[in-house]
Formats: structure tokens, sequence, C-alpha cells
């Protein structure tokens, strides 16, 4: 079950942080809490907990998973996903602009020119700055690609042996990555609710609805149920975490993709991708389908070169702008009265007419984005940058903890700035945002940090942890 050695990044999901603390560090923590416990001191915790709530870009505390400082490390070659990471980051950002900003402006939902929307940020491109629901999208293509990228490559080499160990080791670790940091998140929303910090609904489903332990525990489980197909969006503790069991369940069916294709011919597997898409989507299951995507992709960078010929790379490399810019037009398609805004009023007459016309032209668009990207690596520098990759790393935490943000310090915020700035005219509203949103987004990011370090890495480490502690001998495997 266990693979010795260090797992690669591409064995992280791509909705999780992939740089993790080495094992020389996790000993340098465990000996210096050891020594902690022998030599504890009031001053040196309250030091202690001061140094932890440093943002880990603002320098390299002893808590935090990395330690640049390090003489003795020589700087980090990117792994060929790496780019992903930065995806991974902006699009959380993105989910978290969306979640902000609808508070304050529901018409974000809007597309430009449906009647009286002629606002700058509802145009086609503009709007990707908030284009939260395709980003969801845009997080399934990225898993399926992230998931099965290393082992696709192993497929090709024909080392099945560290393929099946590398897999076995990802599927048992998959669970706890995903669930125990959103268990955590929803713990926080249920204390808020008990404290009266927040509210919840007075009814779920039609019937009267009160906060309790029982209630939590039913909504937990519902959160991590990947049994059922129905989306539930309406989580009365952290709503956006109905996303974390169907990403769990689209992870599974990639793993299994991967075992029963691994011995086949090239050609079997992306026939046997592609047929299976076709049947997601004409079946409304679009988020399977995007994780089969991924998958599918990730088999086409391992086959696809670019032509050598300058002329026709140049050609190759315009068609795939072309695509990309096709992909983010479809990615910008809007929530509300989508066929009757101008530039997406032809969606109503294409197939298909009877599956959820919003998700299907999004996961479209979605597949186009990461696709072409795949094969733009000037492209893909955009994502490698220092800003991109730190967002890449706590994009999970900032996932998990914004919507929390949002109905407790966000809330409170706005309506401060609203006290003193005003709401009644458009400028003093507008202010009052913009206000508000200078002041939140830094404390937000704080917290995605502290998240991230205290919990998201630990339930790394915790994973790993378990799979050594319950792995069989090397005799029996």
């Amino acid at each position: 079950m266990y693979l010795s050695g260090h797992p690669t990044s591409e064995d992280e999901e791509s909705l999780l942080p992939q740089q993790q603390p080495d094992d020389s560090l996790n000993t340098s923590r465990r000996s210096q809490w050891r020594d902690s416990l022998y030599s504890f001191s009031f001053q040196a915790f309250i030091w202690q907990c001061v140094t932890f709530l440093k943002p880990s870009f603002l320098g390299s505390p002893s808590h935090t998973p990395e330690d640049p400082e390090k003489p003795a490390c020589p700087p980090r070659t990117p792994h060929s996903t790496a780019y992903l990471d930065g995806v991974r980051g902006v699009a959380s950002l993105i989910v978290f602009i969306l979640h902000w900003s609808s508070m304050s402006f529901p018409s974000v939902n809007l597309g430009w020119g449906y009647k009286d929307a002629k606002s700058f940020w509802l145009l086609p491109f503009i709007r990707i700055v908030h284009s939260g629901a395709a980003m969801v999208a845009v997080f399934f293509v990225v898993s399926g690609f992230v998931l099965s990228h290393r082992f696709v490559q192993r497929m090709h080499r024909g080392q099945y042996a560290e393929l099946f160990s590398g897999l076995t080791s990802l599927t048992f670790r998959r669970a706890i990555r995903l669930f125990l940091p959103a268990f955590v998140s929803s713990a926080l929303a249920f204390i808020c609710v008990s404290l009266g910090i927040i509210s919840v609904p007075e009814k779920v489903d039609g019937k009267p609805f009160e906060n309790s332990l029982t209630a939590y525990l039913e909504y937990l489980d519902m959160e991590s149920n990947p049994w059922t197909w129905a989306f539930d969006l309406t989580g009365f503790y952290n709503p956006q975490l109905w996303s974390i069991a169907v990403e769990f369940r689209g992870s599974m069916i990639v793993f299994l993709l991967i075992v029963g294709l691994a011995k086949t011919r090239t050609v079997v597997r992306l026939a046997v991708e592609g047929l299976l898409m076709i049947h997601c989507f004409t079946h409304k299951r679009w988020d399977v389908g995007l994780f089969i995507a991924g998958m599918s992709l990730a088999e086409l960078e391992a086959i696809l070169q670019k032509p050598k010929n300058p002329w026709a790379r140049m050609l190759v490399n315009a068609l795939l702008i072309l695509t990309m810019v096709l992909g983010l037009f479809f990615c910008g398609y809007p929530r509300d009265h989508n066929t009757e805004t101008p530039g997406y009023i032809w969606s109503k007459y294409v197939w298909p007419f009877t599956a959820y016309r919003r998700r299907f032209w999004m996961a479209i668009g979605a597949m186009l984005f990461v696709g072409s990207l795949a094969s733009l690596p000037f492209i893909q520098s955009v994502f490698l940058t220092r800003p991109t990759r730190y967002l890449g790393r706590i994009s999970f935490a900032l996932y998990l903890v914004h919507g929390l943000g949002n109905r407790t310090i966000g809330e409170w915020l706005l309506h401060t700035c609203w006290a003193h700035i005003g709401k009644e005219d458009f400028w003093p509203y507008a202010t009052s945002f913009i206000v508000s949103t200078v002041l939140y987004f830094p404390i937000v990011i704080w917290a995605s940090d502290i998240f991230w370090r205290g919990i998201d890495v630990p339930s790394t480490n915790l994973a790993k942890w378990l799979e050594k502690r319950c792995a069989a001998p090397e005799s029996v495997r």
C-alpha cells in the first residue's frame, strides 16, 4: 500500500496545496515541540503563538511548511504541472470574489446587455474575474488532469508496479485530505451559529430547522456523502462545501479508470474516456465528465507534440490561443437570463436542450481553457509567478475559509462602512463596498494562510502517517 520515498507533487489533488514540508523539517519540529514540553514558559508560548500568526509570505517561521532561508536547500525546479498550482489559486480567488461581490451587487449574475445591465464588469471576458461557477468547473478539470498525469506517464513507460503502488497510496489518503479540513471549517461555522454570530435558515426542505449538535452531524453526513447524485447548494452551515463530496467521487472515478485502463492501448483509453464523457454530459453529470476530461487531456499531453517547423508551430499556437479565448468566453456564461443576453442568445437553440445549460457551457469552457493552456508554456509562466503560486498553496484553505469570513468579519465591515459612508446613492454605496473590500481581503488571505499551516498541512501529514501505520509488511505486499 505505501510507496516508500517522497511522493511527487503530482500525487496531490489540484484543489489542495502541493508543497509540503520535508522529513528533516518534520523531525526538527518534533524535537522543538518535545524540547518545549520540558522547558515550557508562558512567555515562550505567547511568542510561538505570535510567530505562528505571522503570514508565511512575511517570513518563514518554524511552523510554516517551507523554509526558503535554509542555505542547504537549493531552489526547486517547478514540476511539469506546477503551473496548475497558480491556476488553482486564481480560480479559488475568483470563487471568493463572486461570493463576496454578490452580497452587495447581485447583478454580477447578469450578463452585459440584458435590459439595463450595462456595467463594465458584466462584459464578456471581463466578467471572468467573478465567474466563480466556471472556476468550479476548472477545479474539476484540473483535478482529473493532476490526479492522472503521473500515472498516465507511467502507463506510457510500462511502469505498472510503480503505478499501482502510487495509486493505492493516493487512494488511501484521499478521503482524509479532502474531508478533514472541510470538517474543521464546518465545525467553525457550527460554533459561530451556536454563539449567535451567524444565522441559519428557519426552514430546510420546507421543515422548521433549529441549530443543534444533531443538525450539525446531519450536515456533516450530507457534506461528506458521495453516494447521492443530487446537488444541495444551500448547506446551512457552510454552503460552498457541496463540492467536496463531488470532488471525492470524481477522484474515485478517475482512480477506477486508471486501474481499468492502465494496460490498454492509448487509442482504447481515449475512446473509452471520450464515450464516457459523452454519456456523462447527456445524463447531466457534468462534474464526472470534467474529471474524465482532465484525464483525457493528460493523455493527450503525453502523446502530442508541437511541430518543429517555426511557421507550423506559430500556427498551432495561434489556434491554441483562439481555443483558450473561446473557452474563456464560455466560462463567462451568465447565471441569470443567459439565453436573453447578447452574445449568448444562440445557446438557447443549441444542444443540449434538456441538460443544465449553464453548467454545460461552463464545462466546455473549462475544458477548452485547461486543454489549450497545457500546450502554451508562455502563458503557463503567468501562473508560475510568486503571487499565483502562493495563492495555489493556500487555495484549498481559501475555499474553505472565505464563506464563513463573508458571513462574519466581511458582513460586519460592510455594514460598518454603510453606516459611516452611506448606501443611499450609487457613489456612497460603491465607496462603502470598495473600502470594506480593501480592509477585508487581507484578513481573509491571512486567515487562509493560518488555516493552511494549522489545518491543511497537518491533515496531509496525518494521512501519510495513517498510511504508514496501516500498511501491510513488505513481505506480504
